[in-house]
């Protein structure tokens, strides 16, 4: 029995292979993903809307930014969790600044936000909701917080709760803010992701917080992941350091965001 692939995984797999072959030719993805041409091109058209791909007669081929500033993937949490350290440490107790004792604050795992939850012992009376494991325990030192998880599956490389289960969750409540990490930012595509089930959940909680906060480091600037999470307008805060790009902090600069460099 074949097994169904879902159309973003699909989407995901016709980049890479654009990526290692700089083309893709419409009738060699009809017999691999075993669908009609229709529904490939309707996927060219897709990842071309995304600034991934330029089509062509028959097929597509690498748009010219992409090889340099695409990212497929990520490293191993433990791993980035000591690249750009002392910027991410700068990065969490500016966004700390930001937090009032008292508030509700929703918070999804990596990298950055993993500073972010060693510096909230600061604050007092905070009631967080996390799909992070991996910032369970940093969270759960501090006795006068309290927390809820939501449930899910356990995404194993980023221990973080993906999937509907965890998507419901997340709409039961209603908090102060959302404090989350992205993948890339570019003025182009907005906030961007590696992972669909990620993406879901970043989605998922803008939507349902009052105000939501990024952080990200200024290695992140300048480049583009496959799945969209925001628009700029969507954020109330962009939390970064001191690094990032003079012509993307002069653009937040006029725009509605709140850009602070830590």
């Amino acid at each position: 029995m074949a097994i169904k692939i879902f159309r973003e995984e699909r989407l995901r797999m016709i980049m890479e292979i654009a990526y290692l072959k700089k083309k893709v030719i419409v009738d060699d993805l009809t017999e691999q993903f075993k669908c009609s041409p229709s529904s490939i091109r309707l996927d060219l058209a897709e990842l071309e809307s995304r600034k991934i791909l330029k089509r062509t007669h028959g097929g597509a081929i690498l748009a010219e930014k992409v090889e340099k500033d695409f990212v497929f993937g990520k490293n191993f949490l433990n791993q980035r969790v000591e690249t750009n350290k002392d910027e991410k440490e700068c990065i969490a107790q500016a966004v700390v600044e930001l937090i009032h004792d008292g508030d509700s604050i929703m918070i999804d795992g990596g990298s950055t936000t993993f500073y972010v939850a060693q510096h909230l012992s600061a604050k007092r009376g905070l009631t967080i909701i996390t799909t992070s494991l991996y910032l369970l325990p940093s969270l759960i030192e501090n006795s006068e917080m309290k927390i809820f998880m939501t449930g899910g599956l356990i995404h194993r490389d980023f221990q973080d709760l993906i999937g509907e289960i965890a998507v419901d969750s997340l709409q039961r409540f209603t908090p102060d803010c959302a404090i989350m990490g992205i993948d890339a930012f570019s003025l182009e595509q907005g906030f961007t992701t590696t992972e669909p089930a990620m993406a879901q959940i970043k989605k998922q909680m803008i939507s349902v917080c009052k105000k939501a906060i990024i952080v990200a480091d200024s290695s992140k600037f300048g480049k583009t992941c496959l799945f969209h999470v925001a628009n700029i307008k969507d954020v109330y805060a962009l939390v970064t350091d001191k690094k990032s790009p003079d012509e993307i902090v002069k653009f937040l600069e006029g725009s509605s965001v709140k850009l602070i460099r830590a």
